[in-house]
């Protein structure tokens, strides 16, 4: 069996794709936004820029993911697949709004 022998459907790939990046970016955000503000808190002078760094780049991350997966959805591509990077895309940014405002109530 050759590596012709395997097809992968092309309208699987902007969909997977979206969907890799919003995982990765929303895993790298869950994990930089603590440990960036640990080491801001830390009293030994480490910094928290390398986490600063970290939390944009996966914030671009999720955006580009959010972004194709829209794109994905709009043209009828891997609904499935699409559907699910936007929920995953969405979950950070719904997080962010649901902070905000249990800091403003109280």
């Amino acid at each position: 069996m050759g590596t012709s022998d395997v097809y992968v459907s092309p309208t699987r790939v902007p969909a997977t794709i979206a969907l890799v990046l919003a995982v990765v970016g929303a895993a790298a955000l869950a994990w930089s936004f603590p440990a960036g503000i640990s080491a801001a808190l830390d009293g030994s002078g480490g910094g928290a820029t390398p986490f600063l760094v970290v939390f944009v780049v996966a914030a671009l991350l999720v955006l580009a993911g959010l972004a194709i997966a829209i794109v994905c959805l709009a043209r009828g591509l891997a609904r499935g697949i699409a559907g699910l990077a936007l929920v995953v895309a969405l979950a950070p940014i719904v997080a962010v709004v649901v902070l905000r405002l249990a800091a403003v109530s109280t």
